[in-house]
């Protein structure tokens, strides 16, 4: 076989991601905000690229306000007409308003954080709020402020470390490290390798019911030796191992806890949802000779079951007052972090500004895209005469070439950007267009419908719709909700999945509280409405709606 090399011609067609396209599909992908973040850093990042206004809208001050002037030199005021100018100016000019003054006025000393800088140039109010607080701050406030002894803050303190973000004690499994024995005499033991680390072997549990871990040199095991060679992780008791680390009895632990219980939010440190709930009810007046009292106290796992017939008959009492109590029992707080932030998080909060608004006028919809915020972009003349001026070699002229085709490639992709978005909600409009009116239920779309109608791939308008907002009369609503997928009817037609869980969720509300429907009946109701689904399809539309079971949803009162 001879070897050797040659040319051979080869024509393949293949995508190149040029500096334009990588832009284009960037810009795409960005909402409204994040948009007008990229476009302000841009301003900053290239100096050809500079806002435009409008007459309207250009700033006071403007220099080239003057521009269109034809140059001629301003003829100079006489003494008598400065004179009068300036009797004008003093009577046409507005009284000062010295409230509006005062509101404005820093009343900061130079010293005291301000240094002298202008009110302008402090940070805004926005930058100086606190986040919130946290259940762990709040208890910690509270014992700070309360009468308990040094001792009794310190156990306090350290029985807040072992509550969960629940708010009661955690009973989880922990990997609890071995402690070193002290003689009697406070000092440690002998060093490692003696005769007492076979006598440590030997002793058996100390006096808190411990067994002390030696490893194979005969130095106290670490956790990573028990987690490799020691005991699996036990459950321990959260007061005896507060007790063990402040060296106090058990009792005085379970005092505090007690104290700390009746805190706000009422229930914290419970051990479980049972004495949660009791605490609340002790807070409330109620003890054990109350009917509600008992119900929490003697009967939580029938009444969590919701056994009431059981619970009347164990009571003796009638149907009626379960309810009563029942009614009662609904308003304690089962979770008392509830209004809380878990410690170390922040708030998350989402801030949503529609990229496009729908208007309807009599029977027309008219689409305006938001340009809120948005500067009119444009490249500097300075920079376009400083590129025509500038002599073959001179090092500035390609830098000056760069920094405009960033900017001309800028411009270009926001425009593409905002008329590919236009089309994709004109689209959405066209096929939506009932759903718009109220005059019927959303019908199945999918991206591919849309991208043959605007003559786009697929790719692109999966981009456009995500993380992208639409606000209508109707409400705002991200631009995936259009898309849905189809559901035969029995008539052989389609409908929109998003159709059939509002026909669920309205067949859920309008039900008889006190005989829910269940899955099957829910199927059968639905094919009334001409849907035909099967029940785990309605059971997974209903957890997805967040509806609960009908056992689940049932008042017995």
């Amino acid at each position: 076989m001879e070897m050797g090399l040659k040319l051979s011609p080869k024509l393949s067609q293949q995508l190149v991601m040029t500096p334009q396209l990588k832009m284009a599909i960037k810009l795409l992908t960005l909402n409204h905000l994040e948009l007008r973040d990229a476009v302000a850093q841009e301003l900053v990042d290239n100096p050809v690229l500079e806002e435009t206004y409008d007459e309207g809208d250009k700033p006071a001050g403007d220099s080239s306000s003057n521009a269109d002037n034809d140059g001629a030199p301003e003829p100079v005021a006489s003494s008598s007409e400065v004179k009068l100018e300036k009797k004008d100016q003093e009577q046409n000019t507005p009284e000062i308003d010295w409230e509006a003054y005062a509101e404005s006025y820093s009343y900061l000393p130079p010293g005291a954080g301000g240094g002298g800088v202008m009110q302008d140039d402090l940070p805004g109010y926005d930058q100086t709020l606190t986040r919130a607080e946290t259940l762990e701050e709040h208890l910690v406030w509270q014992i700070r402020m309360s009468d308990l002894n040094a001792i009794e803050v310190d156990i306090a303190i350290r029985l807040i470390g072992e509550m969960n973000d629940d708010g009661y004690l955690d009973k989880g499994p922990r990997l609890i490290p071995p402690e070193r024995t002290e003689g009697a005499d406070g000092e440690a033991d002998a060093a490692p390798g003696g005769d007492d680390d076979e006598d440590l072997l030997m002793d058996g549990p100390d006096a808190n019911g411990h067994t002390p871990q030696v490893s194979a040199e005969g130095a106290p095991a670490g956790e990573e030796a028990l987690l490799q060679d020691g005991p699996a992780p036990q459950v321990v008791d959260a007061l005896e191992l507060v007790a063990e680390d402040l060296d106090v009895p058990v009792s005085w632990v379970e005092n505090v806890r007690r104290r700390v219980m009746l805190f706000d939010p009422i229930g914290c440190l419970a051990r479980d949802l049972r004495e949660c709930l009791l605490v609340q009810l002790e807070a409330w007046g109620y003890d054990d000779e109350c009917l509600v009292y008992n119900l929490v106290d003697q009967h939580f796992d029938d009444i969590e079951k919701r056994n009431f017939t059981q619970v009347a008959k164990a009571c003796k009492v009638p149907m009626a007052d379960i309810g009563d109590a029942m009614k009662i029992i609904e308003q304690l707080e089962p979770r008392p972090t509830r209004n809380f932030l878990p410690a170390g998080t922040t708030a998350g909060q989402e801030y949503i500004t529609p990229d496009v608004y729908i208007h309807k006028l009599d029977e027309e919809y008219i689409i305006s895209l938001n340009e809120d915020g948005l500067p009119k972009l444009k490249v500097s003349p300075f920079y376009l005469e400083k590129l025509q001026s500038a002599q073959r070699g001179d090092p500035s002229k390609s830098y000056i070439k760069e920094k405009m085709r960033s900017a001309t490639w800028l411009i270009r992709s926001i425009h593409q950007r905002q008329r590919t978005i236009y089309k994709v909600v004109e689209s959405i409009l066209k096929y939506q267009r009932d759903w718009f009116d109220e005059a019927g239920p959303l019908r199945p779309l999918i991206l591919k419908e849309v991208a043959d109608d605007i003559e786009m791939h697929e790719s692109t308008v999966s981009r456009v719709t995500t993380r992208k907002y639409l606000h209508c009369h109707r409400g705002i609503f991200e631009l995936k909700y259009f898309f849905n997928s189809s559901i035969a009817t029995q008539d052989g037609a389609s409908i929109a999945s998003e159709s059939v869980k509002q026909v669920i969720k309205k067949i859920v509300a309008d039900e008889n509280p006190k005989k829910p429907l269940s899955d099957s009946a829910i199927v059968k109701l639905l094919k009334e409405h001409n849907i035909d689904i099967a029940r785990r399809t309605v059971a997974k539309y209903r957890e997805m709606l967040g509806i609960l079971p009908s056992n689940k949803r049932k008042q017995v009162f």
